[in-house]
């Protein structure tokens, strides 16, 4: 039923005018929104944009930023998991949206891959209902290829570890076992996170090119996890990464 309202009518219920438009979406998987907020704004001081930084009309919409970038706008939408991110990537592309990327951290499952590592997705298994009700053909939700193609490229030129390869969507990480995750490594899968699969299938629906960079937080088959000793020591890491990741994603909308 919701999928039949027009662009129009969101517009008029969310406090919009009538022309609005958004010309990209940069997601962020994560439930730190104040952090990564900041990691924004330095992304932005690096790169030397002139940017505002502006709230979005209706409560509902208060997990997402409006940038507007020169003539560009571009919403960023912070989430932790599917399913209010599915609903601002709706809207977006109704709005117009031309690309969406995710950025966020993952769970290597392939041996080798260290943390502070990147995987670029070549595509998700997923079985959540945010992705399944977008996509009902398959369980398996893919990027744009040349977008992920440009985005591999970015992190390689700036100095990253790039890995390119199919990951899980799984939006109960505490659920998760060791079986889960000794299956998922068997199967081929190189991490595992909680939102690409939704944002693929969403975009995919639109039509809109979407694409993910995923920094290796820590490696399940490897024993290294969020509650290892070695994983606060790695804070600083993190944070270069997910204002490396950042910046990428702005240069590439903004291109």
């Amino acid at each position: 039923m919701y999928r039949s309202i027009s662009a129009d009518q969101y517009r008029a219920h969310l406090g919009f005018p009538a022309n609005y438009k958004v010309d990209a979406m940069l997601c962020y998987g994560t439930l730190y929104e104040q952090r990564v907020l900041s990691q924004l704004k330095e992304a932005i001081q690096n790169l030397g944009l002139e940017a505002e930084i502006n709230e979005l009309p209706h409560e509902f919409l208060r997990f997402a930023k409006e940038l507007k970038i020169g003539d560009k706008t571009i919403w960023f939408a912070i989430g932790y998991g599917g399913a209010w991110l599915s609903e601002y990537l709706h809207w977006a592309c109704l709005f117009g949206s031309k690309k969406n990327i995710l950025l966020g951290s993952c769970g290597g499952l392939k041996p080798g891959i260290m943390q502070g590592d990147f995987i670029v997705p070549t595509n998700s298994f997923s079985e959540e209902s945010s992705a399944k009700i977008y996509n009902r053909e398959s369980n398996i939700h893919s990027p744009n290829a040349g977008l992920s193609e440009r985005i591999t490229k970015a992190l390689k030129e700036d100095g990253s570890k790039v890995w390119n390869g199919p990951m899980v969507t799984c939006q109960a990480m505490i659920g998760e076992t060791l079986d889960d995750v000794k299956k998922w490594t068997r199967d081929g899968y190189f991490g595992v996170e909680m939102e690409a699969s939704t944002v693929f299938a969403v975009s995919q629906h639109f039509n809109v090119p979407s694409a993910a960079s995923l920094y290796v937080g820590d490696n399940l088959v490897e024993e290294h996890n969020n509650m290892s000793e070695e994983y606060a020591a790695e804070a600083d890491t993190r944070k270069q990464n997910q204002v490396k990741q950042i910046k990428m994603g702005l240069v590439e909308l903004l291109s």
